[in-house]
């Protein structure tokens, strides 16, 4: 199966920013529909390999690179994806499977034999239990945020405002009942992500380029990564 690249686009803005492009956006955009009220709450369980070869990509710069994770929304047990996030440089593309509650606590217990199976061959399945094979996929950070998105159907437009964005320093159990997540960024900052497929229309390239933010690799993983590593490393050095 081929898998179309998108564009995608990063900026970290402030509250103001936020508020006067939501605005905007409201007047030529519409919300996405799977939004319950215009918002929804993301939680997704990062892997990474033995030689923590997404987080070094990533902090390196590498062209090519590639995450995995394990998604749910809303914190709920009917939706859960397995993804496979594909980039190189500022394009990419997501694979993705479709998991079981029952599916999702093998993975995380690090029992991913099942993801060989031929219903699992051309999605990230597939892919998670080769790389897996390789390099010992397990699970590194639990990252939260609440999600405002909008979507214009001419060239599959998808913006979104992600903000709360916070780490599980205490546990990589997506549905913990004690998990304790903190905040990585600023309370006023919010990451706008921009996703299209070959162009992206004009009339909206226009307020994008009409707002006080310059573009930014803003990666949710390596912020809630950091923190975790931070937490760890206080812990260490009070001897707890």
């Amino acid at each position: 199966m081929e898998y179309k690249y998108r564009h995608e686009i990063k900026y970290r803005i402030n509250g103001g920013t936020y508020h006067i492009l939501r605005q905007r956006l409201r007047a030529v955009m519409k919300p996405d529909l799977h939004a319950d009220k215009g918002i929804y709450r993301v939680t997704s369980l990062y892997f990474d390999n033995i030689y923590r070869t997404a987080y070094f990509d990533k902090v390196n710069g590498a062209l090519d690179r590639k995450k995995y994770r394990i998604r749910v929304y809303d914190l709920g047990k009917d939706v859960i994806n397995l993804e496979e996030k594909v980039k190189h440089d500022n394009v990419g593309y997501k694979k993705s499977s479709r998991l079981t509650f029952g599916e999702y606590e093998r993975i995380a217990a690090g029992d991913c034999g099942f993801l060989a199976e031929e219903r699992f061959a051309d999605g990230a399945g597939g892919d998670f239990f080769a790389s897996s094979s390789a390099a010992l996929l397990s699970p590194a950070i639990i990252v939260d945020y609440i999600r405002e998105p909008y979507v214009c159907a001419a060239g599959n437009v998808r913006i979104t405002f992600d903000m709360k964005i916070s780490a599980c320093t205490n546990s990589v159990d997506l549905f913990g009942a004690h998990n304790i997540y903190e905040s990585v960024m600023p309370d006023n900052d919010i990451v706008l992500e921009v996703k299209y497929d070959s162009y992206m229309p004009e009339y909206i390239m226009q307020l994008l380029t009409g707002i006080s933010a310059a573009q930014e690799s803003v990666s949710k993983f390596i912020l809630c990564s950091d923190r975790l590593l931070n937490r760890s490393m206080e812990a260490n050095y009070n001897g707890t």
